[in-house]
């Protein structure tokens, strides 16, 4: 859409923007109101929408705070779904996570096939099976010519016709069940399926187009695209707490363990037991039985492991590996299966500062990894990951082509469905989704240093190992604590 013709019936239009809810994302009800009218009334219900945003706001200014280009957007949306009543909702492009654009002097074959492809860039569609979460980016991609309709005494109105003229704007867009960032709903509709709720946090969308049951129809269009600002998300009221409720009270809520997405796969929690969580090195699966099946805590803490000790480098500070967590590298080079924390310790000095735990959660949301890291329970400085446990895997091979949404066998084998019993209900305690603790090194642990080994990665741990290791655990601390069957965490 031409910015021009948009500013023109900017200057037709007053927009009134009241926050009405803050708890897991903030929404937006949208009165559009035509200025021409001495009374200010509303043009009719369908100029009455919800915007959805997937981050929380303290104040009434979240239109007024977003870049020219969302405002552009969300008029875009407002246009559209005034002529396009059989839609309930719609929503833009994700922002772009490359630096190039839509060539627009391409012939028009190629560049409806470069919108198409723009367009199966995020989630459109989903359905629920079993105790799995199915969400593809494809989905039908129709398109449509709009143009702004005159009144009878000349002046440019807000309401759009199809049309097919020289001057008409040419829409693209993937009719989809499901958005996923900031989208545009029609209000009514909104109230009435019960907005969003509190305590789901990231997942908060997630839980209100799952609770929707596939109902919806949403139009994502090519002609618009979200900025990184207005598309950001966060957990809304749990923003800033060490509580991780958000993934137990999903799963539990729709009896949902798995997440499949186009190029990841994630878990409301992670599994611990004997016969799938061995103590060995972990590789990353590669059989595709293997990548589909849940994901051990262990390998969950040994990602925790990566992350911190990889921010505590970047940032110059001094660490150790200790206790459990060096007593797994030296006894089978792997974090202990059935361990619930991985141990660190930091100086004196780090320890008691508060900002060597903001600097380094600040330091891995930039590269999108997302923790809480500060005094915790029981006034302990600890680490909780705020993600769900995952693995990024190109999954087209557990569908039988791009419009399957049930997926093959892979997905739902003999082995999957044994390795998920008994992983319902998701337990939301802390320490089930396991954590990092911080404690004080003695200055003799400083005084020199050793690499440990885990999984085939060196951390820094201490000097005299096997003197250490004797003094916590005794002389026979190669011997496993658990021996035959074991399930769940056993610190």
């Amino acid at each position: 859409m031409a910015k021009s013709s948009v500013h023109l019936r900017r200057h037709k239009l007053k927009l009134l923007i009241f926050l009405l809810l803050c708890a897991g994302v903030c929404y937006l009800l949208i009165l559009v109101l035509n200025t021409t009218s001495s009374s200010n009334s509303v043009t009719g219900e369908n100029n009455r929408y919800v915007m959805v945003l997937t981050f929380s706001k303290t104040e009434d200014k979240a239109f007024k705070d977003s870049a020219e280009d969302d405002k552009l957007s969300l008029l875009t949306l407002y246009e559209f779904l005034d002529v396009m009543v059989d839609f309930d909702g719609a929503t833009c492009l994700q922002p772009l996570t490359e630096h190039k654009r839509a060539d627009q002097e391409l012939h028009q074959e190629k560049l409806y096939n470069q919108m198409k492809d723009s367009l199966e860039s995020s989630w459109c569609r989903f359905i629920t099976k079993k105790w799995s979460l199915h969400i593809k980016n494809t989905g039908p991609v129709l398109k449509t010519h709009l143009q702004s309709t005159t009144s009878t005494n000349g002046s440019s109105s807000n309401k759009f016709s199809f049309s097919v003229s020289a001057n008409s704007i040419l829409i693209v867009y993937q009719v989809c069940n499901i958005a996923q960032g900031p989208f545009v709903m029609r209000s009514g509709l909104f109230h009435r399926s019960g907005g969003l709720l509190n305590g789901f946090g990231r997942m908060a969308l997630l839980e209100f187009f799952v609770r929707s049951k596939g109902e919806l129809k949403i139009a994502k269009l090519s002609n618009c695209r979200w900025t990184r600002e207005i598309a950001r998300v966060d957990r809304g009221t749990l923003e800033g707490s060490n509580d991780v409720p958000e993934y137990a009270a999903f799963g539990n809520k729709f009896n949902i363990l798995r997440i499949v997405t186009n190029n990841r796969i994630e878990w409301t929690t992670c599994v611990s037991n004997w016969k799938l969580c061995p103590e060995k090195p972990y590789v990353k699966p590669t059989e595709l039985s293997s990548v589909a099946a849940p994901i051990c805590c262990g390998t969950v803490l040994f990602q925790m492991l990566k992350d911190i000790t990889w921010a505590l480098t970047q940032l110059g500070v001094d660490y150790r590996v200790i206790y459990g967590t060096l007593l797994g590298a030296v006894r089978s080079q792997t974090v202990i299966p059935w361990t619930c924390d991985v141990d660190i310790a930091l100086t004196k000095v780090d320890y008691g500062n508060s900002s060597t735990y903001s600097s380094i959660a600040e330091l891995l949301r930039t590269k999108g990894s997302h923790y809480y890291l500060g005094i915790s329970y029981m006034g302990m400085p600890r680490g909780h990951m705020l993600m769900a446990p995952y693995i990024e895997v190109d999954t087209t091979p557990f569908f039988d082509g791009p419009d399957d949404l049930e997926g093959n066998n892979l997905l739902f084998s003999s082995d999957i469905e044994e390795a998920i019993q008994g992983m319902l209900p998701v337990s939301s305690g802390w320490r089930e989704r396991r954590y990092v603790d911080f404690y004080i090194s003695p200055s003799v642990w400083l005084n020199g240093s050793a690499l440990a080994v885990i999984n085939n990665e060196q951390f820094v741990t201490l000097k005299d190992i096997d003197y250490e290791l004797t003094n916590w655990y005794g002389k026979g601390y190669l011997q496993p604590a658990q021996r035959g069957e074991w399930f769940g965490c056993l610190d």
